[in-house]
């Protein structure tokens, strides 16, 4: 080989030889990646979902029902008002700094009122304690109605159903009878864009309190005017509308009757009788919060996971399953001579 060779020979060995750009490193960053989001979107779905989901400690609601052609007794005044219309308004506060991550405790206030004439009908206080999860009411926490502890209270709160509700029959709790009744479902309706659940409810006329002291006209008995016992007895047919996929009611409806009775059980004085329905306002509003409550689930229990899994599969794939190899090439046409014999 001619000295004036040996450059253009180290030319084509260096050409030959030049190493080509590789993935080799980041091939094992993208599996531990993929590893890493398919393990967390498994933990997401069955073991972080299941604990967030749950009823929030902080809340702070305000409902309104509306009772047009209503009629009840105006202690004030003491006439029986007809025709006017009642408003029930129900707010309720959570209480984070007695709630727990099982436990959550709410305070709700009732109220039913004529507001033309400024006349308060009835009012509750209820201090509820219950499984942030399934609703069920459980007796701690300074659980009270209308400031009694020795309330037992049963079966599922009015405000928060099941999560995932099913198309089954509910004990409802009753703040006026101190009870829980059976609330059946009934079919689905749509309820402001949303397929809502439907379940009935009926309580009987049960006494709810015993009032001495009242005069015997007030209750119908004939004779000389004289002060009588009179127990005070509630019924109502109540309706609910809930979204099943967070338990939210998103509509109501309250058909009440209440009376005194007096001795002998004689239905006298009308307390209150009125067919609540809840303003429009109110159903938007409860609708709004059922669907940003059904995205929040949706995301812990299949968008999250599903995605977190896909894209983790995809990147464990791409940093195990080898690449095919390119084709070598052959040398240069015109860029290598034979060397002189």
């Amino acid at each position: 080989m001619l000295p004036s060779e040996a450059p253009r020979l180290m030319a084509i060995s260096s050409r030959r030889k030049a190493p080509r750009p590789s993935s080799g490193r980041a091939r094992p960053v993208m599996a531990g990646l993929g590893v890493f989001l398919v393990a967390t979107g498994l933990l997401l779905r069955f073991y972080a979902a299941p604990r967030l989901i749950a009823a929030p400690a902080n809340i702070y609601l305000k409902d309104t029902l509306l009772a047009p052609q209503a009629s009840y007794f105006d202690q004030g005044a003491l006439r029986t008002r007809t025709g006017v219309t009642l408003t029930f308004t129900s707010t309720l506060r959570g209480d984070p700094g007695a709630s727990t991550s099982k436990i959550a405790v709410w305070d709700s206030f009732t109220v039913l009122e004529d507001l033309t004439n400024r006349v308060q009908v009835i009012s509750t206080y209820q201090r509820a304690a219950f499984d942030r999860r399934t609703g069920q009411l459980v007796h701690c926490c300074g659980a009270a109605v209308n400031d009694d502890t020795r309330v037992r209270q049963n079966g599922i709160l009015l405000y928060f159903w099941p999560i995932s509700t099913r198309k089954a029959t509910y004990q409802v709790f009753d703040t006026n009878t101190d009870q829980a009744w059976p609330a059946a479902y009934r079919g689905t309706a749509r309820v402001e864009g949303i397929t809502a659940y439907r379940f009935t409810q009926r309580i009987p006329p049960t006494q709810v309190q015993q009032l001495p002291g009242v005069p015997s006209s007030l209750v119908g008995l004939p004779g000389p005017a004289r002060n009588v016992v009179a127990d005070r007895y509630f019924q109502a047919s109540n309706t609910y509308w809930v979204d099943p996929r967070t338990g939210v009611p998103i509509d109501v409806e309250e058909r009440i009757h209440s009376v005194l009775r007096g001795p002998g059980s004689q239905d006298g004085l009308v307390v209150a009788d009125a067919d609540l329905k809840m303003s429009e306002p109110s159903r938007r509003s409860l609708a709004a919060m059922a669907r940003q409550n059904a995205v929040s689930i949706a995301t812990l229990r299949v968008t999250g996971p599903l995605g977190g899994g896909i894209l983790g599969l995809l990147l464990i794939l791409a940093g195990t399953v080898p690449a095919g190899r390119g084709r070598r090439e052959g040398p240069q046409s015109g860029g290598a001579e034979a060397p002189a014999a």
